[in-house]
């Protein structure tokens, strides 16, 4: 099937087990990632040993002009992923070892690596206690690597590996095939603000602070060479913690006080699609200041209150009396599946990127029992044309993200939610819309049948 088979840093059973494209498929195997249009990944298991074997797809015409122009110059995608492992591994930074790469002959290529030794950095930040610590080290080790001439704009927690050894850390790469080699020197700023964004999406889940974050990013860029530029870059880049600006003094409190009139127009449209039942156990993530606890009271819901920003649950304290109420991520929320009937996100999405957007779905529909309610901005309309010429204009990084209705429609039903109505103030004309969404009938019975409400202790 191959028109071409090279093994790389193959050991005497390697080169016996993996005689051809079709001995590797044979072996036990599983997808160790999502597959995407681009490459798949399986991780192959035997004796003991893991490998993964890449297969991608037939190169793009961008990849191939990439793969021309720049060092290290490669026909496909699996040859350029070994030439930037073999020169990473000549520095002595430590890579999977490369076993072998090939191509088909309808220009698919494909690459099998050992696997390496470690945790992804994103794992040892959520479980563990080092994170302000670790962060720091591979804020340098990163910032090394670019100032090297390594400019590898895949870098993120998911990709920068770590091992203990008695009081070291010990660091390396994977998933190089984007990579490209340059002379030592200052990083280039495009570079910067790509590996800083994949960090920040990587971990937009687990509780890193803001300060830490931002130490991160300031001695990545200043060990990449771009210290003088680390203001204007961090300005350039979407908000780390969308939360941290209410702990400022007095914000929370302006933020609760504001447009009264509003508020009562997004509660007239909210009426429209809400799916609620009397006596339901409704969680109201973020909560903010408790701009909804009277319109779910009016409805005779059971209600929990959470929000990451301490100052935002203090101001819902006057509405609140004995509601539950803690501090919590609204992207990994300290609840069971199916631990409420329904969660609402009120006036939260659209400070989130994307792919956030994604993961808050997500933990919603994976906490809700019967339904979900969200608020999200529409890309169609004028609001959202006039925020973005202003973003444009002023070469800043926007802070509020619009999603069609039909992106997050696709998102719940991922998650097993069928969309149940929709409305918007001002179609086209404003951004704000609100949909409701319920499990679908085939998922019912398989949802928790208990309600779970969190107890006295976990009150804030």
């Amino acid at each position: 099937m191959s028109a071409s088979w090279e093994y790389v840093q193959a050991d005497a059973l390697e080169r016996a087990r993996f005689v051809d494209h079709a001995s590797i498929l044979a072996l036990p195997h599983e997808l160790a990632a999502p597959p995407n249009r681009a490459r798949s990944v399986l991780r192959l298991g035997l004796d003991g040993r893991r490998w993964y074997f890449k297969q991608f797809g037939r190169t793009s015409l961008q990849n191939r002009w990439r793969f021309r122009t720049t060092r290290p110059h490669a026909q496909d995608d699996a040859e350029r992923e070994v030439l930037i492992t073999m020169a990473l591994r000549e520095r002595g930074i430590e890579t999977p070892r490369p076993v072998l790469r090939g191509h088909t002959q309808d220009g698919q290529s494909f690459y099998l690596c050992a696997e390496m030794p470690g945790r992804p950095l994103r794992l040892w930040l959520r479980d563990g206690p080092l994170a302000p610590a670790m962060l720091q080290l591979a804020a340098a080790f990163c910032g090394d690597l670019l100032a090297q001439g390594f400019h590898l704009p895949d870098l993120s927690a998911e990709h920068l590996f770590a091992r203990q050894e008695i009081a070291f850390f010990h660091f390396g790469v994977i998933d190089l095939h984007n990579g490209r080699l340059a002379p030592p020197g200052a990083a280039p700023l495009w570079l910067c603000r790509r590996v800083l964004r994949h960090f920040q999406r990587s971990v937009q889940d687990l509780p890193i602070e803001r300060y830490t974050a931002l130490r991160f990013a300031a001695r990545l860029l200043r060990t990449a060479g771009r210290g003088s530029e680390t203001r204007s870059i961090l300005r350039s880049l979407p908000p780390m913690d969308t939360a941290a600006r209410y702990e400022v003094d007095g914000k929370a409190k302006e933020y609760k006080d504001r447009n009264p009139n509003r508020t009562e127009r997004e509660l007239d449209l909210l009426a429209k699609v809400w799916p609620g039942r009397p006596a339901e156990v409704v969680l109201d993530a973020p909560c903010g200041a408790g701009r909804l606890l009277p319109f779910l009271r009016a409805r005779e819901h059971k209600v929990v209150q959470m929000d990451r920003a301490f100052a935002m649950l203090q101001q819902a304290r006057e509405l609140r009396g004995d509601v539950p109420t803690a501090q919590a991520h609204a992207l990994a929320l300290p609840l069971a599946d199916g631990a409420v009937d329904g969660v609402v996100m009120f006036r939260f999405l659209h400070h989130l990127q994307p792919s956030a957007q994604k993961l808050a779905v997500a933990e919603a529909c994976r906490t809700a029992r019967r339904f979900v309610v969200a608020s999200f901005f529409h890309p169609c309309s004028v609001h959202h044309a006039v925020r973005r010429a202003r973003d444009l204009c002023a070469r800043r990084a926007p802070t509020r993200y619009a999603v069609t209705l039909s992106r997050v429609e696709r998102w719940f039903a991922q998650a097993g939610f069928e969309l149940q109505s929709h409305v918007a103030e001002l179609p086209f004309g404003k951004d704000l819309w609100i949909a409701s969404f319920v499990r679908a009938q085939r998922q019912n019975a398989a949802a928790a049948a208990a309600t779970v409400i969190p107890g006295p202790g976990a009150s804030v």
